[in-house]
């Protein structure tokens, strides 16, 4: 209920929208352990827009109702690393997101590393249900060398078998330079 009225009234979609924002997705831990938590995945067209939507007081008041604290973070694609985006199969509406973040050593070597993997494992991944992977450098820190992937996937039990295959995971061990932080979401049930 927070959430929507803070993020989901007809105005504040509009204004929204007015300064670049093109989607809104909302997630929960995908296992019951994990605390109350959500991940907001936002996709602008504007950076700028973005920061001035943001650093608006009634905008940040609204955030504060839904969460207790936050880590708001800015990524940004790099021409250089490889997009993977396939359409759902008919009656497919589950949608899971695993997340990997940390450093790498250099964004050259990250983009060759990802590019070759991804081309390597996309025909396997999608049999498990991958619908997309992307992979993002910070934008609020153009000088960062930390990367995030994002995938979006099916079906659940696909995703964690692809997870958990040391085979598929091997090119992660030679992207980042420290151990990367990893998380499974869902996409919640009600009117998000």
């Amino acid at each position: 209920e927070a959430h929507n009225m803070a993020a989901g009234s007809d105005q504040g979609v509009a204004a929204a929208r007015s300064f670049g924002d093109l989607s809104h997705a909302v997630y929960v831990p995908a296992t019951p352990d994990a605390g109350n938590r959500l991940l907001f995945i936002d996709f602008w067209n504007s950076v700028d827009g973005l920061m001035t939507f943001f650093s608006d007081k009634q905008v940040q008041a609204g955030g504060a109702m839904v969460f207790k604290s936050r880590t708001p973070i800015v990524w940004a694609p790099s021409p250089g690393l490889p997009r993977v985006n396939l359409p759902a199969p008919t009656g497919r509406t589950d949608r899971y997101v695993g997340l990997v973040k940390g450093p790498v050593a250099s964004r050259d070597a990250a983009e060759k590393l990802l590019i070759e993997a991804t081309r390597k494992a996309v025909n396997g991944n999608r049999a498990k249900g991958l619908l997309s992977r992307e992979w993002f450098f910070r934008a609020d820190q153009p000088n960062s060398l930390e990367a995030i992937g994002v995938d979006v996937w099916f079906d659940a039990e696909g995703m964690q078998q692809i997870y958990a295959d040391p085979d598929e995971m091997k090119p992660l061990q030679s992207l980042f330079t420290a151990r990367p932080e990893t998380s499974v979401w869902a996409k919640p049930a009600g009117q998000w």
